[in-house]
């Protein structure tokens, strides 16, 4: 996993490694523009280069990138939007080498000098904004932007803020990020990350603490979850799934449900679904099918019969499409018999009306809520919500004592101790269904006794990255949720 840290979390790190002598601001704003460097000359090769800077240290990177440019024979100019009798320390050291090869520097941003330009670099801000950007700065913004012209951001896109992701005003719309070191929240986190393109992490020392709570769930980190099978394995080896699911209003996501957990590899898997789903399930053979009852929607007597199914379970979902039946004596039951547990949907709803069940929560439990769902089981406010996804889902996985799994663009799991983030997939997933999906891939991955933490962390990512794997044969708007059920089988044969 890679590591993701707030702006103030980077800069006690630099300061830390500044004090004890392990590291030399200016040499680190110097590799800080060799990496932007690195990937001008891989992405835009023997292309004119306008490098737009501010008077603090992004500047100073800025300056240090020109200085090499110019030494490469790269047609190049600064821009910049301070004066320049007030830099100080590294950024007047390089403003001062870049003025001694040559380049040029202009105190305004023009229409007309961006036209002889073809690549922009932004070096205004970086991580340090915590205040709306305002007048040259966001003239100067507004300009790039409207050029058209790709735009190279040096550690974050000016306007973002690197610990929220919120815009500040206005930000630059970068078509690549060089960041340093590690990603920071602003990156990953929306409407931050929209502004960001491509983030590219570019090391500044090989000495890389890891011992933060956010990281970034990779490739790598599903691969290790998912070794390869031993050939002797069989059906009771791979896992017990049961899934309470389905209504008459809503047989798909009882099918969807169901369908992820067989597609992600668990060996047994039981449907409990009211008496009129369950003549669906002959679209899905693989799967044994129960019905709790004879009628459409979830009661009492088909809470009773699902209990029933629990012994022997490695897994249970609850939740997906059962509607506004009672599922209380039902999520009762599993969270007693603590046995690892997906709630999603309507689950999530009737525990809101039911604030004693969460005493009941346990570790190998996994709340799967989308803002609105948070809103209604928390209390916060959904704005608030979507102002720090992060500290929220850290702050009530340690207060349930579960595993949160706060979806969005970029899904946030918890367990209370730590953040995984999850930034694959893409729109075709804002769609009724994706979900069902994500739930059922979660439970069958904890039939496999994966640990409540990893099965969730893991399931995100499948989930995302099986929807870009369908995506490259259908758009977004023609993506439906069973496409990225279709995709699961080759996704996880990739990693």
């Amino acid at each position: 996993m890679k590591r993701v840290v707030r702006a103030q979390e980077m800069r006690d790190y630099e300061q830390q490694r500044f004090s004890d002598g392990r590291a030399n601001s200016l040499d680190w704003m110097e590799r800080a523009a060799e990496g932007v460097d690195s990937l001008l000359q891989a992405r835009y090769p023997d292309t004119s280069v306008l490098v737009v800077c501010g008077a603090g240290n992004n500047g100073g990177d800025g300056f240090a990138l020109l200085r090499l440019l110019s030494q490469r024979g790269i047609s190049c100019a600064g821009v910049l939007l301070a004066d320049a009798q007030k830099l100080t320390g590294d950024a007047k050291t390089n403003y001062l080498r870049a003025l001694d090869c040559g380049v040029r520097f202009f105190d305004a941003l023009t229409k007309e000098l961006l036209a002889k330009f073809e690549v922009l670099v932004d070096a205004m801000f970086g991580t340090g904004l915590s205040r709306p950007v305002s007048g040259v700065y966001a003239d100067a913004i507004k300009v790039m932007n409207a050029s058209g012209k790709p735009i190279v951001a040096i550690d974050i896109p000016s306007g973002v803020d690197a610990t929220s992701g919120a815009i500040l005003g206005i930000a630059i719309n970068a078509s690549e990020t060089v960041t340093f070191q590690f990603y920071k929240h602003g990156h990953l986190i929306f409407p931050g990350r929209g502004c960001c393109g491509e983030t590219i992490v570019h090391l500044l020392s090989e000495e890389r603490s890891e011992e933060g709570s956010v990281f970034l769930f990779t490739r790598e980190d599903a691969s290790a979850l998912l070794p390869k099978r031993a050939q002797d394995s069989h059906k009771g080896k791979n896992g017990r799934a049961l899934l309470c699911v389905g209504s008459g209003a809503f047989t798909g996501a009882a099918l969807l449900s169901t369908g992820a957990v067989l597609r992600v590899g668990a060996g047994l898997t039981t449907a409990a679904v009211p008496g009129v789903v369950k003549p669906a399930f002959c679209t899905l053979p693989e799967a044994i099918v129960t019905a709790v009852n004879s009628g459409t929607d979830w009661d009492t007597a088909a809470c009773k019969s699902a209990i029933a199914l629990l012994p022997q379970k490695n897994a249970v979902c609850v939740g997906c499409g059962v509607g506004e039946g009672n599922i209380l004596p039902l999520i009762e039951a599993v969270l007693a018999a603590r046995i690892p547990v997906v709630l999603d949907a309507d689950a999530l709803n009737q525990l809101a009306k039911c604030p004693a069940l969460f005493a009941r929560l346990h570790e190998s439990v996994i709340l799967t809520p989308h803002p609105a769902e948070m809103a209604r089981i928390s209390g916060e406010q959904i704005a608030a919500i979507l102002a720090d996804p992060i500290g929220i889902a850290q702050k009530y996985a340690q207060k349930w004592s579960c595993v949160v799994v706060l979806k969005g663009a970029t899904t946030c799991i918890s367990d209370g101790k730590q953040v995984r983030l999850n930034t694959t997939g893409n729109a075709g997933l804002a769609k009724g269904g994706s979900g069902d999906v994500l739930a059922g891939l979660i439970t069958g991955l904890l039939a496999q006794r994966l640990s409540a933490f990893d099965a969730a962390s893991c399931g995100a990512y499948l989930l995302g990255v099986s929807a870009d794997v369908a995506l490259e044969l259908l758009k977004e708007r023609m993506l439906i949720a069973r496409d990225v059920i279709g995709a699961i089988e080759q996704t996880i044969n990739a990693l």
